[in-house]
């Protein structure tokens, strides 16, 4: 096997190399390309080299599959599920096959070859399913995938039998996981249908020939079917996962921790290491002989649920502080990686349901006192971010503990990061018509592969909304970024929003200034000690008469900490 190994390793360092020099020289969406057909081609050159006719059969229909999944994108219709179901029963007649169960230690049942054929097609559309399933969640299935393919690979090489295919595939599996991980572990980013039915389609294949079933349905089936799927939707959701593509269950494990207050690259690692925590359990148990490989098991999964329990407890945040009020105003508790997710989710949804979002900082905080209308806008939004570090010290005084100062600019940076690499297509509104123009061109470079839907000047009439409106809509915009100043955006995000269509409207402020540059924005120094609101003060004096307030401010928090001013105005 060394020179197995080493040949295996060779390929990755090419992968490697080859990963590096085209980085630069291709677009984002050309560059994944270029990696997902790097993958699959790796692993198919790898089969001819050092594999066995079971191995070639197994990556040969891992390739199969992906081009049929890719086929099935491109051209829908109901013959692709019917293709993949005979595609599976042709794997289990020329592949490896499941030939018996195991019911106890030395008792085995035996199938028939009809039986063997039957059982070994549905535990590959069981696995694809499945791998689907978690794949719905950004960065999941390449976590979920590289602690599988490390358990495999351990279980064959210390099992001692003759698994050479399932070894040197698992070890193919962990390296081209390590070299790729940008794109199979990113947190924020799906492997998509053609990799998820090659990945899903390996793994239960090296797992029969590696005779660790075990391991695939410890590390991702049985934590969904237990602890993340009702056990009628999950039967249900089955059925519909392998005949359409337009079924989701719910996978309430991850989203029952978001809820809680903790993030979702938190959430994606702690569904994984529970996963992995079963997995290791599964291995040790198939690897040490009775009794001591049940107790030694037992005891790795009460270490690893314990070790899950002690972090959730230790990072959830707390119901009263999830989202804490001042005056007139509340703000979401949250981090700016559980925010993108949100919106990601949103995105994806097959609704016309439209979603607000605001930024509030500390003089909206002080104007929601007597502005009915802001404080009906901010109060109404589906969520509203932590925008100014006045805001963050005003909470601080109050005790609670702002998870992080989410600024508009920052916020839409980052969210255009992602929406160039899931197709969500942007639309700015607000600003000067120059200056509109300028932002748009300036993330059109900055961000190669976003969709600029469309942009519109802030300077028009009430009466023009519904043209507006309809404008967004037509764009085929998913996120709508409004640059049109406090209050008057989150007045007219309000009031606008049953007009737009399956659109997040966020309220960026002065965001578009800056991005053109037409200002600069506050050095980082400034930023950290909570200056900002004077670098841009000092650029446009105007603002002084805003900042006056201030003070005034900074008065009645101090004031409502003593309980003499009142915390909540309804």
């Amino acid at each position: 096997m060394g020179k197995v190994y080493l040949l295996i390793t060779l390929t990755a360092l090419g992968c490697l190399v080859f990963e590096k020099l085209t980085k630069r020289r291709l677009s984002m969406d050309q560059w994944d390309y270029t990696r997902d057909l790097l993958m699959l081609a790796s692993m198919s050159l790898l089969s001819i080299s050092v594999g066995s006719r079971s191995s070639s059969v197994i990556i040969g229909f891992g390739v199969i599959f992906a081009v049929a999944a890719m086929g099935e994108r491109l051209y829908p219709s109901m013959l692709w599920p019917i293709l993949k179901i005979s595609l599976a029963v042709a794997f289990a007649f020329k592949g490896p096959q499941i030939h018996f169960i195991t019911l106890g230690e030395d008792n085995l049942y035996y199938l028939s070859p009809n039986a063997a054929v039957v059982a070994t097609a549905m535990w590959l559309l069981l696995c694809q399913a499945f791998m689907r399933e978690v794949d719905e969640i950004s960065g999941l299935s390449g976590h979920l995938m590289a602690i599988t393919w490390v358990l495999l690979w351990g279980v064959s090489f210390f099992l001692g039998q003759d698994l050479k295919d399932a070894m040197w595939m698992s070890f193919a599996g962990i390296l081209i996981c390590l070299i790729f991980w940008s794109r199979i572990g990113h947190t924020y980013r799906r492997l998509g249908d053609p990799l998820v039915y090659f990945w899903s389609t390996l793994i239960a294949g090296t797992s029969l020939i590696g005779v660790s079933k075990g391991i695939t349905f410890a590390t991702i089936l049985l934590p969904l079917s237990l602890f993340a799927l009702p056990i009628m939707e999950a039967s249900l959701g089955f059925v519909g996962k392998t005949f359409t593509d337009k079924g989701r269950w719910n996978v309430s494990l991850y989203e029952r921790l978001v809820s809680m207050g903790i993030d979702h690259p938190q959430s994606v690692r702690l569904v994984s290491a529970f996963c992995m925590t079963l997995g290791v359990s599964v291995s040790l148990f198939q690897l040490i002989s009775s009794p001591w490989g049940f107790r030694i098991s037992l005891l790795v999964f009460v270490l690893g649920t314990m070790a899950f329990l002690i972090y959730i407890f230790k990072n959830v945040v707390r119901e009263d502080q999830r989202r804490p009020a001042l005056w007139g105003i509340f703000v979401d508790n949250v981090s700016m990686d559980y925010v993108l997710n949100k919106v990601i989710f949103w995105a994806t949804q097959e609704s016309d349901q439209s979603y607000m979002i605001v930024t509030p900082n500390a003089l909206v905080a002080e104007r929601s006192r007597y502005d009915a209308k802001l404080r009906e806008a901010v109060k109404s939004a589906d969520l509203s971010l932590p925008d100014g570090a006045g805001l963050i010290w005003a909470f601080k005084i109050l005790g609670v503990k702002i998870q992080e100062r989410i600024t508009g600019i920052d916020f839409m940076k980052s969210l255009c990061q992602i929406a160039q690499h899931r197709d969500m297509p942007v639309f700015l509104l607000g600003g000067t018509p120059e200056v509109v123009e300028e932002a748009s061109n300036r993330l059109a470079k900055d961000y190669p592969n976003l969709r600029i839907a469309g942009f519109h000047h802030g300077y028009f009439s009430q009466d023009e909304d519904e043209k507006i409106c309809k404008m967004i809509n037509e764009s085929g915009a998913k996120i709508l970024f409004v640059g049109l100043g406090v209050p008057k955006q989150e007045l007219w995000i309000k009031s606008n929003l049953g007009r737009l269509k399956g659109i997040i409207a966020i309220g960026v402020g002065g965001s578009f200034d800056v991005i053109s540059g037409r200002l600069k924005r506050a050095p980082e120094a400034w930023q950290k000690v909570g200056l900002e609101w004077l670098y841009r003060t000092m650029q446009e004096p105007w603002r002084f008469k805003r900042i006056i307030r201030l003070p005034i401010f900074m008065a009645l928090v101090v004031l409502t900490r003593f309980g003499l001013y009142t915390r909540r105005i309804d």
